[in-house]
């Protein structure tokens, strides 16, 4: 598995996932995760459970910067990601790239998603063990932590996925860099089961940009 490199902005490092619900909350394939041998085998059944999901978040960085926004999931490959900030930014996935889209500079940047751990949740089958990192868990207090790391190479780091265990879902993770940058999302107002146009996850193209 790849990492993505440190990428600054305006704000603060490049950081991903946010999710929960507003309303009563429906949660996915419950029955599966039940019989899940180990919590790792449970987390993957979660992700491969959803379908779509729309969620608040909030960011914050180790040096103390934060960040709010909106999330929206549409399993397999494709999250768009809208940033609550004065000069507007937007996180869209598709099957191959991570865009970056400032629409105030009229201008979109383009990143592998292979180099993201998002593209480990946004696989078709969601895998959590690889011989390319390093997988471990542990469950205490109610909470199931699962941990990703890659110690070496060029694009190392660690990714934490944390799950509350009643109900099992996913509720914050933090991915630090090689630079020992540490940037933690947490989950909130959770909807699962939206239905979302083809067109709401497309890419902008600026009539002004250079293709």
């Amino acid at each position: 598995m790849k990492w993505m490199k440190p990428v600054r902005w305006r704000l603060a490092p490049l950081a991903m996932l946010a999710a929960l619900l507003v309303g009563g909350t429906l949660f996915p394939a419950a029955g599966t995760l039940a019989n899940a041998p180990d919590p790792v085998t449970r987390a993957e059944a979660w992700f491969d459970g959803i379908s779509t999901m729309k969620a608040d978040f909030i960011q914050v960085a180790s040096d103390g910067t934060t960040a709010t926004g909106e999330l929206h999931l549409r399993r397999p490959h494709r999250m768009k990601i809208i940033y609550d900030l004065d000069e507007p930014l937007i996180l869209l996935t598709t099957p191959v790239w991570l865009h970056v889209d400032r629409p105030d500079d009229r201008h979109v940047t383009s990143y592998p998603i292979s180099e993201t751990p998002l593209s480990l949740i946004l696989q078709e089958q969601v895998e959590l063990r690889s011989d390319e990192f390093r997988t471990s868990h542990s469950v205490r207090n109610g909470i199931t932590r699962i941990v990703l790391t890659k110690d070496t190479g060029e694009a190392a780091g660690q990714l934490t996925l944390e799950f509350t265990n009643q109900p099992f879902v996913l509720r914050k993770w933090s991915i630090r860099d090689a630079a020992d940058v540490t940037t933690t999302v947490t989950l909130q107002n959770m909807r699962f089961g939206h239905s979302y146009e083809n067109k709401f996850f497309a890419k902008t193209i600026y009539p002004d940009e250079n293709q």
